[in-house]
């Protein structure tokens, strides 16, 4: 009894040293009072209803009601309990409701789901002298540490850079179902950030009753730079990530990428099956009216190095020109050849005679790997794909390009809003970010589709001109490599979803403009009477031309199916070197 008596006494002295901020608030400035009721739910998620009398407020907050939600990496500053620092702790919130002296108030969160302050209140504002209540209640994410063994939440009442001093504060933890407060071990604690700065004798800290789910903390003469902090931990169960956790908070996003998928998919029904081949009958001669660079166009769709280089074999075969291979290189010197003969040029045989010469009547060809031999060789490929265009540009294959024109449309469009509001740690450069993979993804994955993945399969099936591709392909790599970057700052500055909307807007489009391509009705024959013209070459003519036109060696006169040879990816070895010369100078064909 006597015990009692001396520490009721001992009590007493101390609350006479330090009076309770509660006990006489008629001069007090600060917050009066605080409460932070935070609710577990089963999917770790947190909802926190946070309540806050502020006192004499135009002394802490001339220019409006500033607060600061304890989600920062300087408020959950133990390792402890959240591992090493991180500029950005991965914690997100949802603002659901922000009231002033009961009513609904404006507020601003400044630059997203991770920025922990709000200003409530006109902007600039300052707050009168008199008293506030304010209540703010939000969503957490990923503030949880699910364990194999234990599940553990750590959290602070309130910020721990704050100037005002909190009179009262009471931390309250709603557990989750099957959770009973007695399984639950509870560590409370008050005071400044880092273990140097513990709690100071004003101080009080005590357990209070409360809800019957809920574990419950109360102090008192919480001064600046001091939180109330509370870490429970309780066998684990009771709650679960969900598999596609990333996907909660914005996850709204990936609407954009599958809305295109479904347009492009109705286009596609829409448009219907391409024309089936017909019986091949094989073909002596070419089709009529068509130059091996023409039924190349046509059966590849595009213009490129084996186009220039059948149209140059093209050129020797009427007479015009003459080849000489000279260690890799190859020397072109123009004949004269009679007015008859070059006017039954196709135009764009007749415009690569007039380009090649322009300067000289002798030329040197050499492959396209460095920088100089790259440009000349691309200008010619550019001349010979202009006159291709201009003759039978979309007569015999159409891209539906209409329809592409839209889905770019439906790509740029919902890309653009979303990021003029995307949210998040840094949304600073998502449009540009946004615009920029888009763009150069897009060019870039057209570019490997019609050109470059034929480059490299005709030189992985040869095994030669690896040299003439590389340019291309580093470059194919540096700009890769960049979008990768740019996405994974979109997924640390913004979020994962939204990162990932990028890649798939970027994604369908690639995927889905290939299965556009439908062929004409007079394409589908054309094509028909090409396979069979190539199925004589191949079985009867090939052989034939390998013997006749040794590839070191100039022949005194080139058989008049090595430039289709060339042009159809027969495989003969005069043209094949040949060819390969000019391989890495593409251009895609344009419907």
């Amino acid at each position: 009894m006597r015990r009692k008596i001396l520490n009721a006494a001992i009590l007493f002295a101390v609350l006479g040293l330090y009076p309770p901020a509660w006990a006489d608030t008629s001069t007090f400035s600060g917050i009066a009072f605080f409460r932070s009721d935070v609710t577990v739910r089963v999917d770790s998620t947190l909802e926190v209803r946070e309540e806050i009398d502020v006192r004499d407020a135009a002394r802490f907050y001339k220019r409006g009601f500033r607060w600061d939600l304890p989600i920062s990496p300087l408020d959950r500053w133990d390792v402890k309990y959240v591992g090493t620092y991180k500029p950005d702790n991965g914690v997100r919130v949802q603002i659901r409701e922000v009231t002033e002296d009961g009513s609904p108030a404006r507020y601003e969160q400044g630059s997203g789901y991770g920025y922990p302050q709000i200003s409530i209140g006109e902007r600039g504002a300052p707050l009168d002298s008199g008293e506030h209540r304010f209540v703010i209640r939000y969503i957490v994410e990923w503030a949880m540490n699910p364990g194999a063994a234990s599940d553990n939440l750590y959290w602070n009442a309130f910020e721990i850079e704050r100037e005002s001093t909190v009179a009262e504060a009471v931390l309250a933890m709603h557990l989750p179902p099957g959770v009973s407060p007695g399984i639950v071990q509870a560590e409370p604690r008050v005071g400044g950030r880092g273990l140097s700065l513990p709690r100071q004798p004003e101080n009080t800290l005590d357990r209070i009753d409360d809800a019957p789910d809920a574990i419950a903390y109360r102090a008192t003469n919480i001064r600046p730079h001091q939180s109330l902090s509370l870490v429970l931990t309780w066998p684990a169960g009771a709650i679960h990530k969900p598999r596609f956790e990333f996907l909660r908070r914005d996850g709204r996003v990936l609407a954009a990428p599958a809305g295109l998928f479904l347009f492009y998919l109705v286009a596609w029904i829409w448009i219907g099956p391409d024309l089936k081949p017909g019986v091949v009958v094989s073909r002596y001669e070419p089709p009529d009216g068509l130059s091996p660079a023409a039924i190349r166009f046509i059966a590849t769709g595009t213009t490129d190095g084996r186009s220039f280089a059948a149209v140059i074999a093209q050129l020797a075969v009427r007479g015009c020109l003459r080849i000489e291979p000279q260690n890799g290189k190859y020397k072109l010197s123009r004949l004269m050849s009679d007015r008859a003969t070059e006017s039954s040029l196709a135009p764009e045989e007749k415009r690569a005679l007039a380009v090649l010469f322009e300067d000289g009547p002798e030329i040197e060809l050499s492959a396209a790997f460095d920088q100089r031999n790259q440009a000349q060789n691309g200008r010619y490929v550019n001349h010979i794909h202009e006159e291709l265009r201009k003759q039978i540009g979309g007569k015999y294959l159409t891209r539906h390009a209409g329809v592409i024109a839209l889905g770019g449309l439906l790509t740029f469009v919902p890309a653009l809003v979303l990021a003029i509001t995307a949210r998040g740690r840094d949304a600073t450069g998502a449009l540009f970010m946004t615009l920029w993979i888009l763009f150069c993804g897009l060019m870039l994955g057209a570019m490997i589709e019609m050109s470059f993945a034929r480059a490299w399969r005709t030189t992985l099936r040869s095994g030669k001109g690896w040299l003439s591709v590389l340019p291309g392909t580093a470059a194919i790599a540096v700009f890769g490599g960049a979008i990768a970057l740019l996405l994974k700052d979109l997924a640390s500055g913004v979020s994962v979803s939204f990162a990932l909307m990028v890649a798939a807007l970027l994604a369908v489009n690639l995927g889905w403009a290939p299965q556009l391509k439908r062929k004409t009705k007079l394409g589908r024959e054309v094509l028909d009477m090409i396979a069979g013209f190539r199925q004589f070459l191949e079985k009867v003519e090939q052989d034939r031309m390998n013997r006749l036109n040794p590839p070191s060696e100039t022949p005194d006169g080139l058989d008049r199916f090595i430039p289709y040879a060339i042009a159809l990816d027969v495989k003969e070895a005069w043209g094949d070197r040949l060819a390969q010369t000019f391989l890495a100078s593409v251009v895609v064909a344009e419907e």
